[in-house]
């Protein structure tokens, strides 16, 4: 007797050659004796027409009228997505031609605000960052070296999205803060810093907090004021499987490190005779740590609502104030991004990238790997937003004053360590990846021009911003038919600069491409931005450009 769950697409049959065209009606139903196997060869025809073998045979269903065939056979052909959903209790099948979403602009975009869709952005909990890095408080890529490294397009994204959740007002008055004080005198003493000129919580050997709080947000001040081996660490219960775990935070210039149920972050000398501001999300923390212990399927299972912090212990000599345990700090994660692009601006206003592009020509065959400290258009933009939020939130010049900076690169040509090229000797473009020849990728010069208008608005007296955002978004309006392939987009342009195969936008990059037009054409004056966008997004759902 038959799997009564089989799904099968239903198919008829078109004109002597039996081309196949698909209802988009699944079945799900009982298989009464009424229907019969029936082989199937896929394109067994058409290989022979062509001249190319393409022929698959196909185990398919048969009930004298309609021919059933395999969904995970449709679904790998078509690259579409089916799940089974419940209906008021009746079990159905959803089909989709695409998995990613689209969000269309409810106002004109406003730089002073939540950046996109980004409030929604996990980014410190991607599978490519190894952690968020205890010194410096922003995240560690893994993307293209395993052992971790400052990547200022991920370190751009972390803070404007933390700025996103931030700035959603709601989100803020919904945020929980316990603050943890000093009850016994006898453990540590109360004294007034001369740097801060404030009371401070001075401990030495040990300082114990015992708590059992269920929010996951730490934030503390720690100055180390002596050469003693200074620490603390928080520990954590697992309600449900009554599991602890300890996370370490330490004077070891190690990002990380593991030991059963015992996860180490170091901070290095950062506290070493000076405050160092720590921020940490426990519950991000302790995944990162069972991740980097190859514990994944624990970490996988990890739920945030069910973890509960027990404990937090300093050990050693040093200060300590401002110690609190809450929902969130995303004002605090975005200003630690923003400083980090303070700190690490090079003289030519930009933020190179240590490592190897496109190392053994695996990304682009015919174009040269780059070697590390290169520059990005994407990588400038978003640093710009960030920088631009940053003066907007503290007032303080050094913000604007690195933003503005910053326009260097795109001032430059990639010959001569920029980032700008120029499409057929007419229209500018700010490359992504300084690639040679150029790749012309599209998302990432879009979210450069969101970068430039963010500085535009923020500082509209600057000259050079309005002019490269003004060539910016002529070359774009010029361009966009060429990333159109009639049923989605292409990521770049290698196939017009390389001579080489198109590489078509997965579904996530699409609605990217689709967003950031529709953000744009809120800000710009045109037709194109939001009618190319609306043919793309409907592409989402199938429609395809006529044919002749």
């Amino acid at each position: 007797m038959r799997d009564s769950k089989l799904i099968y697409y239903r198919s008829g049959c078109h004109s002597a050659n039996f081309t196949t065209w698909l209802i988009m009606d699944v079945i799900v139903q009982d298989v009464n004796p009424a229907i019969s196997d029936l082989p199937c060869y896929w394109n067994r025809e058409t290989s022979k027409s062509v001249g190319l073998q393409s022929t698959r045979k196909l185990s398919c269903l048969w009930n004298g009228v309609d021919v059933y065939l395999p969904f995970n056979f449709i679904k790998n052909y078509f690259e579409i997505f089916g799940a089974f959903s419940l209906n008021h209790g009746v079990k159905e099948f959803d089909v989709s031609h695409s998995n990613s979403r689209v969000l269309t602009p409810s106002s004109r975009y406003n730089p002073r605000e939540e950046f996109m869709h980004f409030a929604s952005f996990d980014v410190e909990g991607r599978s490519r960052v190894l952690c968020v890095s205890a010194g410096e408080g922003v995240p560690l890529s893994t993307q293209w070296n395993p052992q971790g490294y400052f990547y200022p397009t991920q370190i751009a994204q972390f803070a404007l999205a933390h700025y996103s959740v931030h700035s959603q007002a709601q989100h803020r008055e919904n945020i929980k803060r316990y603050t943890i004080q000093l009850e016994q005198e006898d453990t540590a003493a109360r004294v007034r810093d001369e740097d801060t000129n404030s009371l401070v919580i001075q401990f030495k050997n040990t300082l114990e907090f015992a708590l059992s709080s269920p929010h996951l947000v730490l934030s503390l001040d720690l100055k180390i004021n002596s050469d003693i081996k200074t620490w603390f660490k928080v520990q954590l219960l697992a309600e449900e499987e009554g599991e602890l775990f300890t996370l370490l935070y330490t004077q070891s210039g190690i990002y990380i490190q593991s030991d059963g149920s015992e996860f180490q972050f170091g901070f290095g000398n950062k506290a070493s005779g000076r405050w160092l501001r720590l921020t940490r999300d426990l519950f991000t923390d302790l995944k990162k740590g069972l991740t980097h212990s190859n514990d994944k399927k624990k970490a996988k299972k990890l739920k945030r609502t069910k973890l509960k912090v027990i404990s937090l212990k300093f050990y050693g000599s040093g200060n300590v104030a401002n110690i609190s345990l809450s929902d969130g700090e995303d004002l605090r994660m975005f200003l630690d991004g923003a400083n980090w692009f303070l700190e690490n601006q090079d003289e030519n206003g930009g933020w190179p990238s240590n490592v190897i592009f496109n190392q053994g020509q695996k990304k682009y065959p015919k174009a040269a790997e780059i070697q590390p400290g290169w520059y990005g258009a994407m990588c400038q933009g978003q640093a710009i937003s960030v920088l631009s939020r940053a003066y907007h939130v503290t007032r303080d010049q050094k913000y604007l004053t690195a933003a503005e900076a910053a326009l260097g690169p795109f001032q430059k040509p990639v010959a001569e360590g920029g980032v700008k090229t120029v499409f057929l000797d007419r229209y500018d473009w700010y490359e992504e990846y300084p690639t040679n020849p150029s790749t012309f990728i599209l998302n990432g010069f879009m979210y450069s021009l969101i970068g430039l208008y963010d500085l535009q608005n923020i500082s509209p007296d600057n000259v050079i911003v309005q002019l490269l955002f003004k060539r910016g978004m002529r070359s774009l309006l010029a361009l966009l038919p060429f990333y159109d392939a009639g049923s989605a987009t292409f990521y770049d342009l290698r196939h017009f600069t390389m001579q080489t195969a198109p590489k078509i936008a997965r579904w996530d990059y699409h609605t990217t491409h689709i967003n950031q037009l529709l953000l744009l054409a809120t800000i710009q004056n045109s037709t194109v931005l939001s009618e190319t966008a609306e043919r793309w997004r409907g592409y989402m759902v199938g429609k395809r450009a006529p044919h002749n």
